[in-house]
C-alpha cells in the first residue's frame, strides 16, 4: 500500500512540475506628444532612445527591420492612426498615418545588427 501511495505520490510531483507558466509584463509605452504614443517592441533589446521635438528614435538590437516596421505599424493602427502611404525598399520602411487632422510618420531602416525606428508627428 505504502509503495503504490508513494509511486502516486511521486507522479503527481512530476506531473506538476512539467507546468509551464508563463508571465506577461506590460509594453511599455512611450508618450512622444500629446497625440502621439508608441509600444516598444516586446523581448527585443533597446540600444538606444533619443527624444525629438516632435518624435523619438529607438534603437534595438535585432537584424530584422521588417519585424520592427510590422510591430509599430500594428501598434499605430490600433489606436487609430490610419496608413496612408507605405514605401519598402532594401532595409528601409516609410510610413505615414492619418488621424483626423493629426499626421504621423514610421521610418525603419537596417543599422547591421541593429534596427533605427523613428516616428514622429507631422
Amino acid at each position: 500500500m505504502w509503495v503504490g501511495l508513494a509511486a502516486t505520490l511521486l507522479w503527481s510531483s512530476l506531473a506538476l512540475a512539467q507546468i509551464r507558466v508563463d508571465v506577461q509584463l506590460p509594453v511599455p509605452v512611450i508618450v512622444v506628444t500629446s497625440e502621439l504614443r508608441v509600444s516598444l517592441v516586446p523581448n527585443v533589446v533597446v540600444v538606444e532612445q533619443v527624444r525629438e521635438p516632435q518624435g523619438i528614435v529607438v534603437v534595438y538590437r535585432s537584424s530584422q527591420p521588417s519585424n520592427a516596421f510590422a510591430y509599430h505599424d500594428r501598434d499605430l493602427q490600433s489606436r487609430g492612426w490610419k496608413r496612408v502611404k507605405y514605401q519598402a525598399k532594401g532595409g528601409r520602411y516609410h510610413a505615414e498615418y492619418r488621424r483626423g487632422r493629426a499626421k504621423a510618420k514610421l521610418e525603419v531602416r537596417d543599422r547591421k545588427g541593429q534596427v533605427e525606428v523613428r516616428v514622429r508627428e507631422g
